[in-house]
């Protein structure tokens, strides 16, 4: 991560230039080409609130309008230089682009002056990106050149199925022209006009929001409170993951404030939205049953985190080593992620890690996680190839591995800060073994051993609002007390207590939805 002082200084000089940029166009001109510039803070608390929904992957980052850089200032506020695996801004403006280029020249940022509704999307889903967020330019229809929005509607017709109005903004095209820049998952926030939740050009747009990806939310700033200092326009924040809605989906509409604590929020079914009503008058104009409350005694862990269990590998000793293990068998750093060691191995129940996200544990390891296939490996990683066709017959052929393709490849999972144990047995400190919570701050993913708690939203969102907040969870998390975790698992011969995914779901967790009624 870049040093504080370096941020506060690039920061000042990012407002500098687009002050000094803005002054050198009319207010009409400005106006035209739908230029209005991000203010920081709401920058940084979008930035903030997609951490929280993004979790601890590495972030490829994409902002199709970057400007002179607002929502990438604070990206490298918020997330470590290491864990940015690409950040890609357009800018179709040299007047803004050449001095965005030269100020972020030193960071990883890849600058394009070029039009993003006219670029060409990556077609392999590795290099896609799994966070957009942009405040694209807002030029009205009538602004368009009838030749452009022919070509825009195709090319939004392309990448997203949606056939947008003659009468819709350049807003909306750069939205679904995105969708086929967007990974599987993929988080977008979009700060742009409130218009279209009521406007007969948005149905296309709402259309696309219920339909092609899953809505997240939709924060509505109050009118009275203009989030662009030159421009007359009531804005909103649209969230979304790129990925189907499911049935049972809700969607939050929160009004007023800011987007961290909004005057109000209410739920909405995706099945209570059409494309044709119009949406500002949620939440005030859900019903009762449909407001977000929280029977705090009554909140489930199941409903506030997504639980998994951890990888099975399929050969444990074949696929997890230590640093010099895997030196000694010659494999590449690139093949080999953190993954930490049985719970009775830790010395604490903090995982602290170092810039890299790497564990800073006695018992640090690594796990053999590669999808290449063999035939790069072989050309390429000699020694990795040695170590895996000695293996091949004694490994590849096991229950798990014979049914992967290839067979050396791992379960796909992500790290997470809440870890819990999956099993103990009575000892003398037998209570304080079961249902163990962990505070893993590390990239390190585990085995199946353990348990994988994912939050769910609002809970992302509140740890996403504060770094400080994860710690808050783990210690409410901690709370519930052993004997309620014993008491939902079950015991075997021995005295072996095993807690299943389904089992911990089902325990309730009221110190942790007691933190969310402040939000």
């Amino acid at each position: 991560m870049l040093a504080v002082e370096q941020l506060e200084r690039l920061e000042q000089r990012r407002l500098a230039i687009q002050q000094s940029q803005d002054r050198a166009r009319s207010a009409q001109q400005r106006n035209r080409l739908g230029q209005f510039a991000t203010a920081a803070p709401l920058a940084l608390e979008m930035l903030q609130f997609a951490r929280g929904l993004l979790g601890s992957q590495p972030v490829r980052f994409l902002d199709p309008a970057i400007g002179t850089g607002a929502f990438y200032a604070a990206l490298l506020r918020l997330w470590p230089i290491a864990r940015i695996s690409a950040a890609i801004g357009f800018e179709i403006d040299a007047h803004y682009a050449q001095p965005c280029r030269r100020l972020w020249r030193a960071t990883p940022l890849e600058l394009r002056c070029e039009d993003f509704t006219a670029a060409a999307a990556p077609a392999q889903q590795q290099a896609r990106v799994n966070l957009l967020i942009c405040n694209p330019p807002y030029v009205r229809h009538h602004h368009l050149q009838r030749v452009d929005k022919a070509r825009l509607q195709q090319r939004s017709m392309q990448a997203s199925g949606v056939r947008l109005s003659g009468m819709a903004g350049l807003y909306a095209h750069f939205i679904t022209t995105a969708h086929c820049w967007m990974r599987e998952d993929a988080i977008a926030g979009w700060l742009i006009p409130s218009e279209f939740m009521d406007v007969n050009y948005g149905h296309a747009l709402k259309h696309y929001l219920l339909n092609a990806v899953t809505l997240l939310r939709i924060h509505r700033f109050d009118p009275m409170q203009c989030q662009f200092r030159d421009a007359l326009v009531s804005s909103a924040i649209v969230w979304l993951r790129n990925r189907k809605p499911a049935p049972t989906h809700q969607v939050e509409f929160s009004y007023g404030g800011s987007l961290s604590q909004p005057q109000s929020r209410g739920l909405a079914t995706v099945h209570q939205l059409q494309p044709q009503a119009r949406w500002t008058g949620y939440p005030a104009a859900l019903p009762a049953a449909r407001r977000v409350t929280r029977d705090v005694a009554a909140t489930t862990l199941g409903a506030l985190f997504r639980i998994k269990r951890g990888i099975a590998t399929g050969a444990n000793a074949f696929f997890i080593m230590t640093a010099a293990q895997a030196a000694e068998r010659g494999i590449p750093r690139e093949c080999l992620r953190p993954i930490l060691p049985s719970a009775r191995r830790l010395d604490s129940d903090q995982v602290p890690a170092n810039e890299d996200g790497e564990p800073l544990i006695a018992h640090a390891l690594w796990l053999l996680d590669c999808r290449l296939p063999e035939v790069e490996i072989r050309a390429h990683y000699p020694s990795l190839w040695r170590y895996l066709d000695e293996g091949r017959a004694a490994v590849g052929r096991g229950y798990l591995c014979a049914r992967r393709t290839p067979w050396y490849a791992q379960e796909r999972r992500e790290p997470t800060a809440f870890l819990c144990t999956y099993m103990a047995r009575r000892r003398e400190r037998a209570d304080a073994d079961a249902g163990r919570f962990i505070f893993n701050r590390s990239q390190a993913i585990v085995a199946n051993s353990y348990l994988m708690l994912y939050p769910r939203e609002p809970l992302a969102r509140y740890i996403g609002a504060d770094p400080q907040h994860a710690r808050c969870v783990w210690q409410a998390l901690k709370s519930i007390g052993s004997a309620a975790m014993i008491a939902a698992g079950r015991v075997y011969g021995g005295g072996l207590y095993k807690l299943e995914p389904r089992e911990l779901t089902a325990i309730t967790a009221p110190s942790v939805a007691a933190l969310l009624n402040a939000i």
